[in-house]
């Protein structure tokens, strides 16, 4: 939205206003595009996006059934408050994100290229109780890497059991004994579990948020943003031999059925199954699970999120 309007092909159509990363006006407007080749997808509502209150205050507004009616992006912490509130509630997205400790097999004298350690890594660590502490409950626990429901998901996987007697055994046997977890801010909490956990079989955990180097895991939230191409937007990133994210060697089963996903456009689903057993069963991440996005909504609307998170407006209404 980087010109003022009138303007706009899809359901909307740009009033007022621009919003581009280096250019905000204090308010932009969308109102329906009456002219969309869909006209079952022709929105029922105008759209004015305030650019200058502040979360927490636009998040007052709507607790009180004031001016705002949709916030989008709350933590934890913001949707309980919001869940209080008498006049707005919380929806609750089953996001396409993935939230995972991505083991550093890079540094040097690493004990994580190691496949039954991070096992064992996977097996001492309670999701469930992560998932409380970190994110109060709003998620979902993952195999591997793809949301039940999605493309690709593998059913026939579970998550690993937490069995730290199992665990413990593993890691005292090989001589593990400190361990750094390394996070921002946004997930310290989830560190702070985590590091509980493996001090429970008897390991010496510190949480990092200095960004400094020499961290054995380090958290991660990322999002599939694709239809129907995890590979290319999740698992690549995480593994490949290209991945923003990779913290390991070029693995060459990874890499194999990569090129296989690629060269095969009609077996991708069962391809990225196959690919989704082997990640779990090599436990190149410690798996944890899918964040909920999370949004506080005014009663007076009904809103449907997107799980890709995209902000998609054409479905709500006011009531």
């Amino acid at each position: 939205m980087d010109e003022a309007g009138p303007w706009g092909t899809g359901p909307f159509v740009l009033k007022e206003g621009v919003s581009v990363l280096d250019k905000r006006s204090p308010t932009v407007i969308m109102e329906p595009n009456n002219d969309y080749w869909n006209p079952t997808r022709i929105p029922k509502v105008r759209i004015k996006f305030d650019n200058i209150i502040s979360k927490a205050e636009a998040i007052d507004e709507v607790i009180k059934g004031g001016k705002i009616d949709i916030v989008t992006e709350l933590t934890p912490a913001e949707a309980m408050k919001v869940s209080e509130s008498s006049k707005a509630g919380v929806v609750e997205s089953r996001a396409k994100t993935v939230l995972v400790g991505v083991f550093n097999q890079n540094k040097s004298g690493s004990k994580w290229k190691n496949k039954e350690l991070r096992q064992a890594i996977n097996h001492a660590v309670d999701k469930n109780l992560v998932l409380q502490e970190g994110h109060l409950g709003y998620g979902t626990i993952m195999p591997a890497m793809i949301t039940g429901g999605s493309f690709g998901y593998n059913s026939s996987l579970s998550p690993y059991a937490y069995e730290p007697k199992k665990a413990q055994a593993v890691l005292k046997g090989a001589g593990i004994k400190d361990f750094v977890i390394a996070t921002g801010a946004g997930h310290k909490a989830v560190a702070d579990s985590i590091a509980k956990n493996l001090s429970a079989v008897g390991i010496s955990a510190k949480v990092d948020t200095s960004g400094s180097d020499g961290w054995d895991i380090k958290l991660v939230e990322h999002f599939d943003w694709s239809p129907n191409h995890p590979y290319g937007v999740v698992h690549r990133e995480f593994f490949g031999q290209d991945g923003g994210f990779r913290s390991m060697p070029v693995n060459k089963g990874f890499e194999d059925i990569g090129k296989k996903i690629v060269n095969s456009p009609d077996n991708q689903e069962s391809l990225t199954r196959e690919l989704e057993a082997y990640v779990h069963e090599q436990a190149f991440a410690l798996f944890l699970y899918a964040p909920s996005k999370l949004y506080a909504v005014s009663n007076r609307v009904n809103f449907t999120p997107y799980r890709t998170t995209v902000l998609e407006l054409a479905e709500t209404t006011v009531r």
